[in-house]
């Protein structure tokens, strides 16, 4: 008699049923875990914001403002029109007066509608501590 190789129908569900077994009970943990944002990752993500809005303003020839809230909802914006907003996930503080910092079209960094440069921070907190991102005079972003 000649054995035929592979697997049946009924097999296939069955390993399909217990996979979405597995599966409905891992998701909502999984959701969960990736909702807790460490002060490491939450200024890598603020840092990447200050320099798409620095790199924008330097290719748009034009003055962009950041405010970034307490809460680290975060939104760039020039002459009244936002160009991008978001949310960090993690509480933000920062030396600029309410989180404010504007880029000139040259990339420095200052008070918005001073035009004088100024340096500063944003610390982050997170789970696992904080971090901060330094705002130098020269208008470079960094992460410490």
């Amino acid at each position: 008699m000649l054995r035929q190789r592979g697997s049946t129908l009924f097999e296939l569900v069955t390993v399909m049923a217990v996979v979405a077994v597995f599966a409905a009970i891992a998701v909502p943990g999984a959701a969960h875990v990736g909702s807790a944002v460490s002060g490491a990752e939450g200024a890598r993500r603020l840092a990447l914001v200050l320099r798409a809005a620095q790199a924008e303003a330097q290719s748009r020839g034009v003055a962009l403002q950041v405010e970034v809230g307490a809460a680290g909802d975060y939104e760039v914006s020039t002459g009244g029109a936002r160009l991008m907003s978001g949310r960090l996930g993690v509480p933000v503080t920062s030396t600029y007066p309410d989180g404010m910092i504007e880029f000139s079209e040259r990339g420095w960094a200052s008070l918005p509608g001073s035009g004088s440069p100024r340096a500063g921070h944003f610390s982050v907190q997170g789970v696992g501590g904080t971090a901060t991102v330094v705002v130098q005079l020269s208008g470079c972003v960094r992460c410490v």
